[in-house]
């Protein structure tokens, strides 16, 4: 039992690593399928390499190699690829071994446009989650140490209406910090959760606006790769999206069950009018639309999902900047209120100390 705990440590991080260079991974399989190499020796030949050169992911091969001996790629790469990386992996699978490697050579080459889009998505994230915390760092610090002194010097009475405002943001930071602080990330915590979470109407409107839609985004390109790489396949788009469902969040379960529902709807006519769930931002049921009335409706649409990535990329980072922008202003004002606070309270109180009677008539 010990020594399954140890060992499950190495094959940890060895899949870690070779999840950050996938894409990589992909292109090779692809190339030796290419050559009429079966993976089972290609992975095998990875196995013995690692042994002689870094034995501790010798693990992490065998056990995929145990996965590709029940016949599924899919299988052996659990804890490498994410959900709709195996999901596509599994669709090419079923098509052969042509069909797989060119499924894997397209994977590879979109694996490195998903990982961007994250980088993109984490950069939006931490950047406004940084300013917050510098900003009520330097807060906390005014709260606790410069006012403290100026009330020693003048009681808060006698201060300026910007010091007194100061004053009493100041003793809120005192008293309560600390259950500000905690509800502060609780509060993103439940944001976070609630992220591939939450479902129904409310959400719906909630993901018009930042920074709800920047998640919907993210989520919504992933599913049109999905689709798309599904559909070159061969896979028809109802049972593409069917595939796609048993291996998406909770959010992104219960927009496709909306477009399963509208396919069904003899009235929609064109498949495009399905997809307006609220998954999608108006331009993008735009072009699902126009793809859905063109003579090759099924080529139309994987050409859109194949290029989303890229659009996508630009928007998260144009909507990352408005967030970023909004921040920045927010946190400017309530600072140069602070500092003009904590200025005007000083000037007061060295023009006092200057004439201590007119200090003392008030």
């Amino acid at each position: 039992m010990m020594k399954d705990m140890v060992m499950a440590i190495p094959v940890w991080w060895a899949r870690r690593e070779l999840h950050q260079r996938r894409a990589d991974f992909y292109y090779d399989l692809a190339s030796t399928l290419k050559d009429r190499v079966p993976l089972f020796t290609t992975v095998r030949k990875l196995e013995s390499r690692a042994r002689q050169r870094t034995p501790l992911t010798a693990p992490m091969y065998m056990s995929m190699l145990k996965g590709l001996e029940n016949g599924s790629l899919s299988d052996a790469l659990k804890g490498i690829a994410s959900d709709v990386e195996l999901t596509m992996i599994d669709a090419t699978q079923a098509a052969g071994d042509n069909t797989m490697a060119d499924g894997l050579m397209f994977l590879s080459e979109t694996v490195i446009k998903t990982d961007a889009m994250v980088a993109t998505m984490r950069k939006a994230v931490i950047y406004p989650i940084m300013l917050l915390l510098m900003f009520a760092s330097l807060l906390t610090g005014f709260s606790l140490n410069a006012v403290p002194i100026l009330t020693q010097i003048s009681p808060p009475t006698q201060w300026p209406p910007m010091g007194r405002a100061l004053y009493i943001v100041s003793q809120f930071i005192t008293h309560y910090g600390v259950y500000l602080g905690v509800f502060a990330v609780a509060a993103f915590a439940a944001f976070f959760y609630s992220l591939p979470r939450w479902t129904g109407r409310i959400r719906k409107r909630f993901d018009q606006w930042l920074p709800m839609n920047l998640y919907r985004d993210y989520a919504s390109s992933m599913l049109m790769i999905s689709l798309a790489s599904l559909m070159r396949s061969g896979i028809s788009l109802r049972s593409s999206l069917e595939r796609s469902y048993k291996n998406s969040s909770t959010w992104s379960k219960w927009h496709i069950r909306q477009i399963l529902i509208n396919l069904a709807k003899p009235s929609n006519g064109t498949f495009g009018k399905a997809f307006s769930t609220g998954m999608f931002d108006q331009e993008m049921e735009d072009r699902i639309q126009d793809a859905s009335e063109r003579s090759n409706p099924i080529e139309a649409f994987i050409y859109i999902g194949t290029g989303s990535i890229d659009r996508m990329i630009v928007r998260i980072d144009k909507r990352a900047k408005q967030l970023n922008s909004v921040l920045m202003v927010v946190c400017g004002v309530m600072l140069a209120a602070m500092m003009l606070g904590f200025l005007s309270t000083t000037m007061s109180l060295q023009a006092g100390l200057r004439n201590p009677t007119q200090m003392l008539s008030k």
